[in-house]
């Protein structure tokens, strides 16, 4: 009885500290208001930025980009947005890309996202417009991931955190510093601009930054926390420099020290997905004899993009149907069919290895775009869903669960059916008119895109050599 009393009184005691424990979020305008007094001591002068979801689909369709150039509705992107300091040039795209000083800093201070397949935090150049294109749009490193975020806790989810973007070594030790003194010196995060390759600077002629935070499929359970957190990310984001004496705040205060150039995480395990190739090799005939009234044939799927750096040094532009470097993140692996005619009374069937079942990715993903120039999503499907289908063709082999097929199609009720088929919308639909607009689309012409992001291994992208490519059948009525 004693102990039954004792047991309650601790209980009664220690679960209203528990529930009075505020949330990361709630710290979060504390953990601000330190780092804004630390910037006034130290001399620094800070303006705020903004964070906003990018739709570019509906980009498209309202005439604001020149393409959409295959966007992920999965993993939607919250766009950092930068003021301009007063005497730099323009920024070539408002409210998306945004050049930086030498000795300045970008910092976030937030919580980062709720438990997710794959979230990062990815820093791109972009040079052109994204209204009229072409670009040359390309990774400034790797992507700070929840492989590899640093964060107040032991859990990369729902954590405080924060994020350092600059090219100056002195900037980044004071700006680091200031962080530590907030509280946050074992959650920050230091993303290099490194010199040798960009340049800083607030001419015409210098580069413009385009930071995205990808918020890709979350665990199950916590789809309304991501949502939650995309109508309003708890990011507070800012512009930071050493104090100017002068009215024009395009020129530095410090002195040139850059930082180097850092190392990429490097891919590869040695353990490969390409014992599994016989199984795939009759998952494609299971699938072909399926469908004895149509003629099958294989569409090819290659390596979509170059590398950022090649790229970078190639000046390879992204001007859709050319791929450029698009945007290339190092945390991907990218996989891209030609451009085709997918007709009504047609459909497709993709096939390959779940990359995620096999451990060789975080998050995978398959979709379908339409339009060669506007590249437009139609549809995606990523690893949750696309799990356990390859069993519609081997389910009595034993790697059944490690491969997928799903169909997409214009075939109606005379082609494939079941839970792991997606009806396409027929060539003449109107794409822009649920966005209010009557932009022109092609949807007869249609292009494959799959994607492996994170091996858990490695923490960055899988191996090539290692992977069995994502395949694809194009079936037509004989």
């Amino acid at each position: 009885m004693k102990a039954k009393l004792l047991l309650c009184l601790i209980m009664s005691t220690v679960l209203p500290l528990v529930a009075a424990q505020p949330s990361p979020a709630a710290n979060l305008s504390e953990q601000v208001a330190r780092f804004e007094r630390q910037l006034v001591k130290s001399g620094y002068v800070w303006q705020l930025g903004t964070e906003s979801v990018t739709d570019l689909n509906k980009s498209y369709c309202n005439g604001l980009v020149y393409s959409a150039m295959w966007p992920n509705p999965q993993a939607p992107t919250i766009v950092t947005g930068m003021p301009e300091v007063p005497g730099q040039a323009p920024n070539t795209n408002p409210g998306a890309t945004w050049r930086l000083r030498q000795d300045e800093a970008v910092v976030i201070i937030g919580v980062t996202p709720p438990p997710l397949a794959y979230f990062s935090f990815d820093l791109t150049m972009l040079r052109g417009s994204l209204s009229t294109g072409p670009l040359l749009w390309v990774s400034v490193g790797d992507p700070i991931s929840n492989r590899t975020v640093r964060t107040t806790g032991s859990t990369p989810y729902d954590r405080p955190f924060a994020l350092v973007i600059t090219g100056n070594r002195r900037t980044q030790a004071e700006v680091n510093k200031m962080l530590a003194a907030a509280g946050l010196g074992g959650a920050t995060n230091d993303v290099t601009i490194p010199q040798a390759m960009f340049r800083l600077g607030l001419d015409e002629g210098s580069d413009q930054f385009f930071l995205g935070t990808r918020t890709a499929v979350p665990k199950p359970g916590f789809e309304q926390a991501r949502d939650d957190y995309l109508a309003a990310p708890p990011l507070r984001v800012f512009r930071v420099r050493p104090k100017s004496s002068s009215k024009d705040e395009s020129q530095p205060v410090y002195a040139p020290d850059p930082l180097p150039v850092p190392q990429l995480r490097v891919s590869g395990t040695g353990t490969t997905e390409l014992d599994l190739n016989p199984a795939l090799q009759l998952l494609r005939q299971r699938i072909i004899d399926e469908y004895p009234d149509y003629e099958a044939q294989d569409v090819p799927v290659e390596r979509a993009f170059e590398e950022s750096y090649p790229g970078l040094q190639e000046n390879l532009l992204i001007y859709p149907p050319i791929l450029g470097v698009g945007a290339y993140s190092y945390d991907a692996r990218y996989l891209m069919s030609p451009n085709f005619t997918l007709p009504d009374g047609s459909f497709i069937v993709a096939y390959g290895t779940n990359h995620v079942a096999t451990g060789k990715a975080s998050y995978a993903s398959v979709a379908v775009y339409v339009d060669p120039k506007a590249a437009l999503t139609l549809v995606t499907k990523h690893h949750l869903e696309l799990q356990g289908s390859a069993r519609d063709f081997i389910g009595d082999q034993p790697d059944a669960d490690n491969f997928y097929a799903w169909s997409f199609s214009r075939a109606g009720s005379s082609g494939p059916t079941g839970p792991h088929v997606t009806a396409l919308p027929a060539t003449d639909t109107d794409f822009c008119q649920p966005y209010g607009t009557n932009t022109e689309v092609d949807m007869n012409t249609v292009r494959f895109v799959g994607r492996a992001y994170v091996e858990p291994a490695t923490k960055t992208r899988p191996a090539l050599s290692e992977l069995l490519l994502d395949r694809l059948l194009l079936f037509t009525p004989k």
